[in-house]
């Protein structure tokens, strides 16, 4: 038996502060701790990276305003605002630091919001709000209202899911809406963000592997650096937030047309074409081969599809309604790869490093097709399959029994 709770036993502390705080007071708090917990992922480890260089250089001063910009400006780069500096821009975005805000706002709001859409909308503005605020102080003169606006907008759409996943982890809840909702386009929904959830993990499986192929590169890149402890730290900390991004690249990859670190470059199952690099132990985990079997690749998202229809096919049988559940999967893909595509596209620095990333159509066009194939062969296979064994049992189905008429009575 699950073990119950005496009735004179105190609840526990965040069921004690939720109980005494008022509904809209829980949102204000949620949205407040989302901003500043957020923060301190990027500002603890810049203020630790400074405060250990004295100790090592032999300078007694400490550029703790430095290290905060630094981390400022990192902060809103991860939340849709570049970072301009002189004639380059800095555009592309750290992946890794939008999710930890949302796996920040999920799990603070399950601790303090409570279900109610007034909790919800104040956690959602509380935390724009104060994405406003870095984005006003952070950005340079004559930037400041496009750069307050620019992330209160983009944390809004970060914190309306994120809260809202806390809320129903907490509480559990029930759109009544939802329940309108056609069940193809459910199933065709649930087939199709399968698939790209899949594909993603392929991906990450992949840039993985030549991660542990490019050991060797990564490791020479970083002990050209010559960096002290804490600020190795504080570069894997950024390289991390980086991870997500190259794992959409690797989606590119995976699909066929690849993408680019740098115009000129290239990399592609088919294709590598590499130029001058930053010296960024990350970048050493890029693709280092091309050809032979690896132009094979765009196979695995074929395959992808196949398993993902495979295991839905009791749901999503050969019929109208089933196909269109099909085409609202093909739809639901076509959006995650523009997404992905997307928001993995950008600039790093000057000339030739403004162009990085990959090209959203070909992408789009070409993962669509690949992820079509696979749903229908498992089609056909299906089709086939039922006409195969229809016929089989028409032919093994015994004979009726032929009576000859009663002689008719005399």
């Amino acid at each position: 038996m699950p073990a119950t709770r005496p009735e004179n036993a105190r609840p526990p502390v965040f069921d004690r502060i939720r109980t005494a705080l008022p509904g809209w007071a829980g949102g204000v708090l949620t949205g407040l701790q989302g901003v500043v917990l957020s923060y301190l992922v990027v500002l603890a480890p810049a203020l630790a990276a400074v405060a250990g260089a004295p100790s090592l250089d032999g300078s007694a001063a400490v550029d703790w305003s430095g290290s905060a910009t630094i981390a400022t400006d990192l902060w809103l780069l991860g939340h849709g605002v570049p970072l301009v500096a002189g004639d380059s821009t800095v555009s592309l975005i750290p992946l890794g630091l939008p999710i930890a805000s949302a796996a920040i706002l999920a799990a603070v709001a399950r601790r303090f919001a409570v279900k109610t859409w007034a909790s919800w909308g104040l956690s959602v503005a509380t935390f724009a709000a104060g994405a406003a605020l870095i984005g006003w102080l952070g950005a340079a003169d004559g930037m400041r209202a496009g750069s307050a606006t620019r992330a209160a907008i983009v944390c809004a759409l970060i914190a309306a899911p994120a809260v809202a996943a806390g809320i129903w982890r907490a509480y559990g809840a029930r759109l009544r809406v939802l329940d309108r909702v056609p069940d193809f386009v459910r199933a065709g929904l649930r087939l199709g963000l399968g698939t790209v959830a899949l594909v993603v993990a392929a991906a990450a499986a992949v840039g993985g592997a030549w991660a542990v192929l490019g050991m060797d590169r990564i490791a020479l890149i970083a002990s050209d650096l010559h960096m002290d402890p804490l600020g190795a730290g504080a570069l894997a900390l950024g390289e991390t937030l980086y991870v997500p991004t190259m794992v959409c690249w690797m989606v590119a990859w995976l699909v066929g047309p690849g993408f680019v670190v740098g115009t000129g470059s290239l990399y592609a199952p088919d294709t590598l074409t590499v130029d001058a690099l930053p010296s960024v132990p990350l970048l050493g985990a890029l693709p280092s081969g091309s050809g032979g079997w690896w132009v094979w690749a765009p196979l695995g998202i074929v395959a992808i599809a196949a398993l993902c229809r495979a295991l839905l096919f009791r749901r999503i049988g050969l019929d109208w309604e089933s196909a269109k559940a099909g085409g609202v999967a093909i739809a639901a893909v076509a959006l995650g790869l523009v997404t992905l595509a997307a928001l993995s596209r950008g600039s790093v620095g000057p000339g030739r490093l403004a162009d990085v990333g990959a090209e959203v159509v070909p992408v789009t066009l070409i993962g669509t097709a690949l992820v079509a194939a696979g749903y229908g062969a498992v089609w056909g296979t299906l089709a086939g399959w039922r006409a195969v064994r229809a016929r089989w049992t028409r032919d093994d189905a015994p004979a009726p029994a032929v009576t000859e008429p009663a002689a008719p009575a005399r």
